[in-house]
Protein backbone atom coordinates (compact mmCIF):
# COMPACT_ATOMS: atom_id res chain seq x y z
CA UNK A 1 0.00 0.00 0.00
CA UNK A 2 1.29 3.44 -0.97
CA UNK A 3 0.57 7.03 0.78
CA UNK A 4 1.40 10.20 -0.04
CA UNK A 5 1.21 13.31 1.60
CA UNK A 6 0.39 17.13 0.37
CA UNK A 7 0.64 19.63 3.52
CA UNK A 8 0.19 22.95 2.99
CA UNK A 9 0.94 26.00 5.56
CA UNK A 10 2.69 26.55 8.53
CA UNK A 11 6.22 24.42 9.67
CA UNK A 12 3.80 23.07 12.54
CA UNK A 13 1.68 21.30 9.72
CA UNK A 14 4.99 19.91 8.94
CA UNK A 15 5.60 18.64 11.66
CA UNK A 16 2.60 16.95 11.62
CA UNK A 17 2.08 15.56 8.58
CA UNK A 18 6.00 13.86 9.31
CA UNK A 19 4.54 12.51 12.77
CA UNK A 20 1.77 11.26 10.52
CA UNK A 21 3.78 9.59 7.79
CA UNK A 22 5.89 8.27 10.15
CA UNK A 23 3.10 5.95 11.68
CA UNK A 24 1.84 5.52 8.02
CA UNK A 25 5.06 3.92 7.76
CA UNK A 26 5.10 1.80 11.04
CA UNK A 27 1.67 0.28 9.44
CA UNK A 28 3.66 -1.33 6.39
CA UNK A 29 2.98 1.58 4.09
CA UNK A 30 5.67 3.37 1.31
CA UNK A 31 5.71 7.26 1.44
CA UNK A 32 5.61 8.46 -2.19
CA UNK A 33 5.66 11.80 -3.51
CA UNK A 34 2.28 13.54 -4.90
CA UNK A 35 3.49 12.44 -8.99
CA UNK A 36 2.79 9.03 -8.01
CA UNK A 37 -0.12 6.64 -7.87
CA UNK A 38 -1.59 6.01 -4.24
CA UNK A 39 -3.75 3.96 -2.14
CA UNK A 40 -4.25 7.00 0.27
CA UNK A 41 -3.54 10.72 -0.29
CA UNK A 42 -3.35 13.11 2.70
CA UNK A 43 -3.79 16.50 2.52
CA UNK A 44 -3.22 18.35 5.27
CA UNK A 45 -4.92 21.97 5.57
CA UNK A 46 -4.54 25.40 5.93
CA UNK A 47 -6.90 28.06 6.56
CA UNK A 48 -4.68 30.84 7.53
CA UNK A 49 -6.17 33.00 4.59
CA UNK A 50 -8.93 32.60 1.63
CA UNK A 51 -6.39 32.21 -0.16
CA UNK A 52 -5.45 29.16 2.02
CA UNK A 53 -8.61 28.03 1.78
CA UNK A 54 -8.86 27.99 -1.75
CA UNK A 55 -5.63 26.28 -2.42
CA UNK A 56 -6.42 23.30 -0.10
CA UNK A 57 -10.11 23.15 -2.21
CA UNK A 58 -8.06 23.13 -5.50
CA UNK A 59 -4.92 20.34 -3.92
CA UNK A 60 -7.89 18.24 -3.07
CA UNK A 61 -9.35 18.19 -6.67
CA UNK A 62 -5.85 17.80 -8.28
CA UNK A 63 -5.16 15.06 -5.80
CA UNK A 64 -9.10 13.01 -6.89
CA UNK A 65 -8.13 13.64 -10.56
CA UNK A 66 -4.66 11.77 -10.12
CA UNK A 67 -5.43 9.63 -7.80
CA UNK A 68 -9.36 8.97 -8.51
CA UNK A 69 -9.20 5.55 -7.00
CA UNK A 70 -7.28 6.62 -3.71
CA UNK A 71 -9.00 7.04 -0.43
CA UNK A 72 -8.63 10.42 0.22
CA UNK A 73 -8.14 12.03 3.63
CA UNK A 74 -8.53 15.60 4.43
CA UNK A 75 -7.44 16.92 7.85
CA UNK A 76 -6.15 19.91 9.83
CA UNK A 77 -7.48 23.77 10.48
CA UNK A 78 -9.45 23.75 7.13
CA UNK A 79 -10.89 20.42 7.72
CA UNK A 80 -11.83 22.43 11.33
CA UNK A 81 -13.19 25.42 10.00
CA UNK A 82 -14.71 24.02 6.58
CA UNK A 83 -15.91 20.89 6.72
CA UNK A 84 -18.75 21.52 5.08
CA UNK A 85 -17.42 22.77 2.04
CA UNK A 86 -14.95 19.97 2.00
CA UNK A 87 -17.27 17.09 2.55
CA UNK A 88 -19.10 18.39 -0.69
CA UNK A 89 -16.32 17.74 -2.86
CA UNK A 90 -16.99 14.53 -4.44
CA UNK A 91 -13.97 12.12 -4.04
CA UNK A 92 -13.19 12.95 -0.52
CA UNK A 93 -13.47 9.77 1.94
CA UNK A 94 -12.81 11.19 5.24
CA UNK A 95 -12.30 14.41 7.09
CA UNK A 96 -10.41 15.17 10.58
CA UNK A 97 -10.47 18.36 12.12
CA UNK A 98 -7.67 18.96 14.81
CA UNK A 99 -8.06 17.12 17.66
CA UNK A 100 -8.09 13.48 16.10
CA UNK A 101 -5.91 14.41 13.10
CA UNK A 102 -2.91 12.27 14.39
CA UNK A 103 -5.20 9.43 14.87
CA UNK A 104 -6.18 9.44 11.15
CA UNK A 105 -5.15 5.64 10.72
CA UNK A 106 -7.80 4.66 13.36
CA UNK A 107 -10.63 6.00 10.92
CA UNK A 108 -8.92 5.28 7.43
CA UNK A 109 -11.76 3.58 5.80
CA UNK A 110 -10.79 0.31 4.07
CA UNK A 111 -12.36 1.62 0.54
CA UNK A 112 -13.70 3.99 -1.00
CA UNK A 113 -16.94 5.88 0.71
CA UNK A 114 -19.83 6.66 -1.19
CA UNK A 115 -20.17 9.91 1.18
CA UNK A 116 -17.63 10.84 3.61
CA UNK A 117 -16.99 10.32 6.91
CA UNK A 118 -16.50 13.63 9.84
CA UNK A 119 -14.43 13.10 12.70
CA UNK A 120 -14.64 16.49 14.45
CA UNK A 121 -14.28 16.31 18.03
CA UNK A 122 -13.82 19.06 20.54
CA UNK A 123 -10.47 20.35 21.22
CA UNK A 124 -9.02 19.30 24.39
CA UNK A 125 -7.51 21.88 26.68
CA UNK A 126 -5.34 19.57 28.31
CA UNK A 127 -1.55 18.67 27.70
CA UNK A 128 -0.41 15.75 25.03
CA UNK A 129 1.78 13.50 23.92
CA UNK A 130 2.96 12.08 20.59
CA UNK A 131 3.66 8.31 20.25
CA UNK A 132 5.13 8.02 16.95
CA UNK A 133 8.50 9.74 16.21
CA UNK A 134 8.30 11.74 13.46
CA UNK A 135 11.03 11.85 10.73
CA UNK A 136 11.23 14.89 8.57
CA UNK A 137 12.21 12.61 4.86
CA UNK A 138 14.98 13.71 3.12
CA UNK A 139 16.27 16.59 5.16
CA UNK A 140 18.61 17.79 7.33
CA UNK A 141 16.50 19.72 10.09
CA UNK A 142 13.23 18.56 12.23
CA UNK A 143 10.98 19.97 13.22
CA UNK A 144 9.84 19.00 16.97
CA UNK A 145 6.08 19.79 17.75
CA UNK A 146 6.19 21.00 21.76
CA UNK A 147 3.02 23.01 22.44
CA UNK A 148 -0.53 23.57 20.47
CA UNK A 149 -3.34 26.20 20.57
CA UNK A 150 -3.08 29.74 21.46
CA UNK A 151 -4.96 32.46 23.89
CA UNK A 152 -4.30 35.28 22.57
CA UNK A 153 -7.12 36.16 20.81
CA UNK A 154 -5.73 38.56 18.03
CA UNK A 155 -8.89 40.23 16.33
CA UNK A 156 -7.67 38.92 12.46
CA UNK A 157 -6.70 35.43 13.74
CA UNK A 158 -8.63 32.52 13.39
CA UNK A 159 -6.14 30.37 14.41
CA UNK A 160 -7.30 29.75 18.44
CA UNK A 161 -10.89 28.78 16.84
CA UNK A 162 -9.29 25.81 14.79
CA UNK A 163 -6.57 24.69 16.95
CA UNK A 164 -7.97 25.61 20.70
CA UNK A 165 -6.62 26.72 23.94
CA UNK A 166 -3.09 27.07 24.66
CA UNK A 167 -1.64 23.55 25.80
CA UNK A 168 1.83 22.01 26.15
CA UNK A 169 3.43 18.47 25.11
CA UNK A 170 4.38 16.07 27.67
CA UNK A 171 7.95 17.09 28.54
CA UNK A 172 9.61 13.13 28.79
CA UNK A 173 7.37 12.35 25.97
CA UNK A 174 8.84 15.34 24.04
CA UNK A 175 12.63 14.34 25.05
CA UNK A 176 11.66 10.52 23.74
CA UNK A 177 10.89 11.91 19.95
CA UNK A 178 14.13 14.29 20.16
CA UNK A 179 16.39 11.70 21.46
CA UNK A 180 15.96 9.72 18.70
CA UNK A 181 15.52 12.30 16.01
CA UNK A 182 19.16 13.16 17.01
CA UNK A 183 19.97 9.25 16.79
CA UNK A 184 18.81 9.03 13.45
CA UNK A 185 21.28 12.19 12.35
CA UNK A 186 19.64 15.20 12.28
CA UNK A 187 21.78 18.06 12.95
CA UNK A 188 18.97 20.77 14.00
CA UNK A 189 15.64 20.07 16.02
CA UNK A 190 13.65 23.21 14.87
CA UNK A 191 10.66 24.17 17.87
CA UNK A 192 7.28 24.18 16.79
CA UNK A 193 4.28 25.15 18.09
CA UNK A 194 1.40 27.96 17.75
CA UNK A 195 2.62 29.59 20.33
CA UNK A 196 5.21 28.00 21.91
CA UNK A 197 6.67 30.82 24.15
CA UNK A 198 3.72 29.63 26.43
CA UNK A 199 5.13 26.19 26.88
CA UNK A 200 4.28 25.14 30.07
CA UNK A 201 3.61 21.76 31.56
CA UNK A 202 4.30 20.37 35.09
CA UNK A 203 6.20 23.29 35.97
CA UNK A 204 8.46 22.95 32.94
CA UNK A 205 8.86 25.75 30.65
CA UNK A 206 10.67 26.40 27.23
CA UNK A 207 13.82 27.29 28.91
CA UNK A 208 13.86 23.89 30.24
CA UNK A 209 13.08 22.49 26.87
CA UNK A 210 16.08 24.18 25.27
CA UNK A 211 18.38 23.12 28.15
CA UNK A 212 17.18 19.52 28.07
CA UNK A 213 17.48 19.42 24.25
CA UNK A 214 21.13 21.03 24.32
CA UNK A 215 22.38 18.00 26.53
CA UNK A 216 21.35 15.84 23.61
CA UNK A 217 24.43 17.18 21.63
CA UNK A 218 22.21 17.92 18.88
CA UNK A 219 24.63 20.70 17.33
CA UNK A 220 21.78 23.25 16.74
CA UNK A 221 18.75 23.82 18.55
CA UNK A 222 16.44 26.92 16.98
CA UNK A 223 13.04 28.36 18.10
CA UNK A 224 10.60 28.86 15.33
CA UNK A 225 8.21 31.69 14.80
CA UNK A 226 7.20 33.29 18.72
CA UNK A 227 5.31 35.75 20.42
CA UNK A 228 7.94 38.86 21.75
CA UNK A 229 6.32 38.97 24.95
CA UNK A 230 6.64 35.64 25.70
CA UNK A 231 10.33 36.00 25.14
CA UNK A 232 12.10 35.42 28.61
CA UNK A 233 15.60 36.52 29.66
CA UNK A 234 16.58 33.36 30.26
CA UNK A 235 16.01 32.51 26.66
CA UNK A 236 18.20 35.37 25.25
CA UNK A 237 20.89 33.97 28.02
CA UNK A 238 21.08 30.56 26.44
CA UNK A 239 21.48 32.10 22.93
CA UNK A 240 24.12 34.21 23.76
CA UNK A 241 26.04 31.39 26.00
CA UNK A 242 28.59 29.64 23.55
CA UNK A 243 27.82 26.73 25.58
CA UNK A 244 24.43 26.44 24.79
CA UNK A 245 23.45 25.24 21.49
CA UNK A 246 20.15 27.38 21.05
CA UNK A 247 21.18 29.31 17.76
CA UNK A 248 20.93 33.48 17.74
CA UNK A 249 17.94 33.62 16.03
CA UNK A 250 14.38 35.09 16.24
CA UNK A 251 11.27 35.35 14.16
CA UNK A 252 8.96 37.75 16.12
CA UNK A 253 6.10 38.31 14.60
CA UNK A 254 5.65 42.56 14.40
CA UNK A 255 1.83 42.68 12.15
CA UNK A 256 1.79 46.30 12.36
CA UNK A 257 4.27 49.27 13.12
CA UNK A 258 1.17 51.64 13.81
CA UNK A 259 0.43 51.72 17.78
CA UNK A 260 -3.24 52.28 16.50
CA UNK A 261 -3.28 49.30 14.47
CA UNK A 262 -1.38 47.42 17.23
CA UNK A 263 -4.27 47.80 19.47
CA UNK A 264 -7.21 47.27 17.46
CA UNK A 265 -5.79 44.10 16.58
CA UNK A 266 -5.82 43.63 20.23
CA UNK A 267 -2.06 42.36 20.20
CA UNK A 268 0.12 42.65 23.16
CA UNK A 269 2.68 45.38 23.20
CA UNK A 270 2.99 48.52 21.88
CA UNK A 271 5.63 49.72 18.88
CA UNK A 272 7.93 51.14 21.95
CA UNK A 273 8.01 47.85 23.66
CA UNK A 274 8.50 46.05 20.58
CA UNK A 275 11.44 47.79 19.80
CA UNK A 276 13.29 48.41 23.19
CA UNK A 277 12.70 44.44 23.03
CA UNK A 278 14.25 44.01 19.77
CA UNK A 279 17.05 46.51 21.06
CA UNK A 280 18.20 44.80 23.78
CA UNK A 281 18.03 41.24 22.11
CA UNK A 282 20.50 42.37 19.38
CA UNK A 283 22.72 43.95 22.45
CA UNK A 284 22.73 40.68 24.41
CA UNK A 285 22.75 37.78 21.50
CA UNK A 286 25.84 38.14 19.50
CA UNK A 287 25.01 37.52 15.86
CA UNK A 288 21.70 37.44 16.34
CA UNK A 289 18.97 38.09 13.26
CA UNK A 290 15.64 38.57 13.54
CA UNK A 291 13.28 38.40 11.45
CA UNK A 292 8.98 39.51 11.74
CA UNK A 293 5.90 39.29 10.40
CA UNK A 294 3.22 42.26 8.90
CA UNK A 295 0.06 42.20 8.02
CA UNK A 296 -1.36 44.68 5.61
CA UNK A 297 -4.50 46.08 4.44
CA UNK A 298 -6.70 45.47 7.84
CA UNK A 299 -9.72 47.10 8.06
CA UNK A 300 -8.36 49.55 10.64
CA UNK A 301 -4.85 50.57 8.44
CA UNK A 302 -4.90 53.63 7.08
CA UNK A 303 -2.09 54.66 4.55
CA UNK A 304 -0.38 56.86 7.22
CA UNK A 305 -0.85 53.13 9.36
CA UNK A 306 1.05 51.89 6.59
CA UNK A 307 3.70 53.85 6.34
CA UNK A 308 4.88 53.46 9.50
CA UNK A 309 5.12 49.91 9.61
CA UNK A 310 7.21 50.38 5.93
CA UNK A 311 9.37 52.95 8.02
CA UNK A 312 9.38 50.62 10.75
CA UNK A 313 11.39 48.01 8.82
CA UNK A 314 13.22 50.16 7.12
CA UNK A 315 15.03 51.92 10.21
CA UNK A 316 15.31 49.25 12.45
CA UNK A 317 17.25 45.94 12.54
CA UNK A 318 14.89 43.17 11.13
CA UNK A 319 16.77 41.39 8.70
CA UNK A 320 13.63 40.09 6.46
CA UNK A 321 9.75 40.25 6.80
CA UNK A 322 7.11 38.16 5.60
CA UNK A 323 4.50 40.19 4.43
CA UNK A 324 0.97 38.73 4.45
CA UNK A 325 -2.12 40.54 2.61
CA UNK A 326 -4.96 40.90 5.15
CA UNK A 327 -7.95 37.89 4.70
CA UNK A 328 -11.08 38.30 6.33
CA UNK A 329 -11.75 35.32 8.61
CA UNK A 330 -15.75 34.25 9.39
CA UNK A 331 -15.42 33.75 12.99
CA UNK A 332 -12.69 36.87 13.82
CA UNK A 333 -13.55 40.00 15.95
CA UNK A 334 -12.55 41.89 12.25
CA UNK A 335 -14.97 40.30 10.02
CA UNK A 336 -17.96 42.10 10.59
CA UNK A 337 -15.97 45.40 9.26
CA UNK A 338 -15.54 47.29 6.64
CA UNK A 339 -12.71 46.24 4.77
CA UNK A 340 -9.88 47.54 2.64
CA UNK A 341 -10.17 47.12 -1.35
CA UNK A 342 -7.78 43.85 -1.99
CA UNK A 343 -5.63 46.09 -4.35
CA UNK A 344 -4.74 48.52 -2.34
CA UNK A 345 -4.11 45.40 0.06
CA UNK A 346 -1.62 43.59 -2.20
CA UNK A 347 -0.30 46.65 -3.11
CA UNK A 348 0.50 47.25 0.24
CA UNK A 349 2.08 43.65 0.66
CA UNK A 350 4.05 43.81 -2.36
CA UNK A 351 6.15 46.88 -1.41
CA UNK A 352 6.59 45.24 2.18
CA UNK A 353 8.24 42.60 0.22
CA UNK A 354 10.40 44.96 -1.76
CA UNK A 355 11.82 46.32 1.85
CA UNK A 356 12.36 42.74 2.86
CA UNK A 357 14.83 42.21 -0.03
CA UNK A 358 16.52 45.27 0.49
CA UNK A 359 17.13 44.46 4.11
CA UNK A 360 18.32 40.81 2.97
CA UNK A 361 20.53 42.14 0.82
CA UNK A 362 21.90 44.56 3.64
CA UNK A 363 22.08 41.35 5.83
CA UNK A 364 24.34 39.26 3.90
CA UNK A 365 26.38 42.66 2.79
CA UNK A 366 27.26 43.11 6.65
CA UNK A 367 28.37 39.68 6.18
CA UNK A 368 30.65 39.79 3.07
CA UNK A 369 34.23 38.41 4.13
CA UNK A 370 33.40 36.47 7.00
CA UNK A 371 33.67 32.72 7.27
CA UNK A 372 30.46 30.92 8.50
CA UNK A 373 29.26 27.55 9.65
CA UNK A 374 26.58 26.09 7.18
CA UNK A 375 24.80 23.08 7.33
CA UNK A 376 24.47 21.65 3.87
CA UNK A 377 20.63 20.63 3.03
CA UNK A 378 20.43 19.85 -0.63
CA UNK A 379 22.13 20.46 -4.24
CA UNK A 380 20.28 21.96 -6.57
CA UNK A 381 21.14 23.43 -9.86
CA UNK A 382 24.94 23.26 -8.84
CA UNK A 383 25.15 24.26 -5.69
CA UNK A 384 24.88 23.25 -2.69
CA UNK A 385 22.61 24.84 -0.12
CA UNK A 386 22.07 25.65 3.59
CA UNK A 387 21.78 27.79 6.85
CA UNK A 388 24.05 29.30 9.35
CA UNK A 389 22.93 29.41 12.96
CA UNK A 390 21.35 32.97 12.35
CA UNK A 391 19.39 31.34 9.18
CA UNK A 392 21.72 33.08 6.35
CA UNK A 393 20.40 30.97 3.56
CA UNK A 394 24.48 30.06 1.70
CA UNK A 395 25.14 28.94 -1.39
CA UNK A 396 28.19 27.17 -2.77
CA UNK A 397 29.95 25.09 -5.16
CA UNK A 398 31.92 21.76 -4.12
CA UNK A 399 32.30 18.61 -5.75
CA UNK A 400 31.90 17.04 -2.55
CA UNK A 401 29.34 15.05 -1.41
CA UNK A 402 28.52 17.20 1.91
CA UNK A 403 24.86 16.83 2.45
CA UNK A 404 23.76 16.96 6.09
CA UNK A 405 27.48 18.52 7.52
CA UNK A 406 28.17 21.60 9.07
CA UNK A 407 30.86 23.41 6.81
CA UNK A 408 33.00 26.29 6.82
CA UNK A 409 32.00 28.69 3.66
CA UNK A 410 33.60 32.12 3.22
CA UNK A 411 30.68 34.93 2.17
CA UNK A 412 31.52 36.54 -1.28
CA UNK A 413 28.41 38.43 -2.60
CA UNK A 414 24.87 39.30 -1.22
CA UNK A 415 22.27 38.03 -4.07
CA UNK A 416 18.98 39.27 -2.63
CA UNK A 417 17.66 36.70 -0.35
CA UNK A 418 20.61 34.31 -0.57
CA UNK A 419 24.45 34.48 -0.51
CA UNK A 420 26.77 33.21 -2.57
CA UNK A 421 29.95 31.75 -0.63
CA UNK A 422 33.14 29.83 -1.23
CA UNK A 423 33.67 25.82 0.62
CA UNK A 424 36.55 26.04 3.00
CA UNK A 425 37.44 22.73 3.31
Amino acid sequence: MKVNFHTLGCRLNQSESAILAQSFIDSGYDLTDDKSPSDVCVINTCTVTSVSDSKCRNSIRKLIRKNPQARIAVIGCYAEAGFEEISSIEGVDLVIGNEEKLNLLKYLPEEKLEKPRLVKDKISKDSFSIDTIGQATGRTRASLKIQDGCDFICSFCIIPRVRGRARGRDFDNLLVEAKELVERGYKELVLTGVNIGTYEVGGKNIEHVLDALSELYIPRIRISSIEPTTITEGVLDRMADPNHNCVPYLHLPMQSGSDRVLKAMRRHYSKAEYISFLYHAYDKVPGLSVGTDVILGTPDETEEDFQETLNFIKEHPIDYAHAFTYSEREGTTDYPKKHIPMGERKQRTDLIRNMSYQKQMEFGARHLGQTVSVLVEEKSNGYWQGHTENFMLVKFKSRSKLENQIVEVALEEPCGEWVLGKYQP
